[in-house]
């Protein structure tokens, strides 16, 4: 289970790509869409993964093992171009990018589409 992230304060920094995670840092948007490979490597190494499906009201942290478990259920679903009305017919699609804080700390960023 992961961390809820839903606050109206959250709501207004998101808009403008910025975050506050559960560790307390802040993150921004660093990155556009990149391929599951490459965010294999970022859980692999370790960083947070936020789940954001902002029509369904979802807006979770995950990290260390919950990352791991959390992004192995979602990867068959993450996709590098924005989905067709088709794909989504068929089920929720998420598009995976970098979030940073200030420090160079880094989360893997999903957004969702159903």
């Amino acid at each position: 289970m992961g961390t809820d992230l839903t606050d109206c304060q959250q709501a207004d920094h998101r808009d403008q790509g910025k975050i506050t995670g559960a560790d307390g840092r802040g993150y921004a948007r660093r990155g556009t869409k990149m391929k599951r490979s490459a965010a294999d490597d970022l859980v692999a190494s370790g960083v947070p993964l936020v789940l954001d499906m902002y029509a369904s009201g979802q807006f979770e942290w995950f990290d260390g093992d919950a990352a791991t478990r959390k992004w192995a259920e979602v990867r068959p679903y993450v996709v590098a171009a924005q989905p067709t009305s088709k794909e989504l017919g068929k089920h929720e699609l998420w598009n995976a990018g970098v979030w940073q804080d200030d420090e160079g700390g880094q989360l893997l960023y999903l957004t969702g589409s159903c």
